[in-house]
């Protein structure tokens, strides 16, 4: 054998398990959007990051952790974040977490939008939350949102009174000089040169409080997301960015999954679709289990929907704290059987309390990244599969059998194969997943799918 035909490239580059992480922008300065409920936050943020990103809905709430996006103007690049209403003095235990999180959103910017409702003029909770803003010392622009008509313009006025200067008045469900805007944003910060490193993605997905975002805060370090013990906390994908020795992650907490049948609201409805999308746009999805609750058939359905992406997984059992490290083969074999079609599956223990078994996870995370853009040479496969198949050569229709020539890795992400036969027509499912199984004895592709395309040969 070759020595250039021993190497199998695993697309690593000497990671080291492990490390502190922090929340990273990559230096980028943040823009956070503050303001009450239902002012229009959510519309202006998908309006400055150009798509539809955050969930926009009449009923107030709907957005309540912090939302990030990157985002362009002129030239300069900056992070938006996309907060909760704010209600200063409510009793609300989730109004209560959204304040600590528009607060921290405002610690962490280097300009404040405001955003009020022109269409109702002033309110106490404008005032209470201009003075909040006045106390942080922060760069401001003051935005007059929803001036769709000439009674919402007289009633802009208004806000003079906040003591804040002059406000720019914007339609962001229109686009109404959302370049005004932008122009202003940008006057108030630097232009950075940003850390351009690929940033994997990794969604954080599964059934409703099974501590996704508790996850997401231990890996930040930080109460990013709101936890609190009521299904249904995080209703929209939200992205955190957190450095780590293997590099740049970019973690996409999301909304429980709930069955169609469970899904009451069109809210609900909405955030589901939503996290699909974040699998959609992920490179390896965590599957959040709850030890307490078992296995169900929705956390199947999501791990279906994952391999048919074409997207890594790891399935993470949560909550073992609560039992003993005995339960947890049982649990295993029970996962495995249940799981029997993605035998590739990696599963680990942890407890988001504690601590306990997230540095594997991420261990785990990124050894299924590194998996899917691995690559096998030509002449390892077939020197190696040759035997396999003139022992089990695949079977034909009476006297016709296949003939098979070779077979080539022709991609990654997820690794694809193809096989080059006589006839296609021939070549039954039950081969190919022979086929699969003698290719990861090669290299097992932790927690990624197997793609085999069969081509007639010329």
């Amino acid at each position: 054998m070759r020595s250039q035909d021993k190497q199998i490239d695993t697309g690593s580059e000497g990671a080291e398990p492990g490390g502190a992480r922090r929340s990273l922008f990559r230096d980028l300065p943040i823009v956070a959007i503050i303001g009450r409920p239902n002012v229009g936050k959510s519309t202006l943020f998908n309006r400055i990051v150009r798509g539809r990103v955050a969930i926009v809905d009449d009923e107030p709430g709907v957005t309540r952790d912090r939302n990030y996006r990157e985002s362009h103007w002129a030239g300069k690049r900056f992070f938006v974040v996309d907060t909760g209403g704010l209600v200063p003095d409510s009793k609300d235990t989730i109004e209560h977490l959204i304040r600590k999180q528009v607060e921290a959103a405002v610690d962490e910017a280097a300009v404040v939008v405001f955003v009020v409702d022109a269409s109702a003029g002033l309110t106490p909770l404008d005032r209470d939350i201009a003075d909040l803003v006045r106390k942080s010392g922060k760069q401001l622009v003051l935005v007059a949102n929803k001036v769709d008509s000439k009674q919402a313009r007289v009633f802009a006025n208004e806000f003079y009174a906040l003591g804040l200067g002059n406000y720019i008045e914007t339609s962001a469900e229109h686009g109404t000089n959302s370049g005004d805007l932008l122009d202003a944003i940008i006057a108030l910060i630097p232009e950075v040169k940003s850390d351009e490193r690929h940033v994997a993605a990794i969604a954080v997905v599964g059934k409703p409080n099974v501590g996704k975002s508790s996850l997401v805060n231990r890996l930040a370090g930080s109460d990013t997301m709101i936890v609190d013990d009521m299904p249904g906390t995080t209703r929209d994908a939200v992205d955190t960015f957190v450095d780590t020795k293997y590099g740049v992650v970019k973690l996409v907490d999301t909304a429980g999954l709930r069955r169609k049948a469970r899904a009451d609201s069109d809210l609900e409805k909405h955030a589901n679709l939503r996290s699909i999308s974040a699998i959609d746009r992920s490179e390896v999805t965590i599957l959040m289990l709850d030890a307490e609750s078992g296995l169900t058939k929705q956390d199947l359905a999501i791990a279906a929907y994952v391999e048919q992406s074409g997207k890594g997984m790891v399935i993470a059992w949560n909550k073992w704290d609560l039992h003993g490290k005995d339960e947890q083969l049982d649990f295993a074999k029970n996962v495995r059987q249940r799981f029997r079609h993605q035998p590739y599956i990696p599963v680990t223990f942890l407890s988001c309390l504690s601590g306990e078994g997230v540095d594997e996870l991420v261990d785990k995370c990124f050894q299924v990244h590194a998996a899917r853009d691995t690559r096998i040479p030509t002449g390892i496969l077939n020197r190696t599969l040759e035997p396999h198949i003139r022992r089990k050569p695949p079977s034909g229709k009476g006297r016709r059998a296949p003939r098979v020539y070779y077979l080539a890795q022709s991609g990654t992400k997820p690794p694809a194969f193809t096989l080059f036969v006589n006839d296609p027509d021939m070549i039954k499912e039950s081969f190919k997943r022979f086929l699969e199984k003698r290719i990861r004895d090669i290299y097992p592709f932790e927690g990624t799918p197997v793609r085999i395309r069969v081509r007639k040969s010329k």
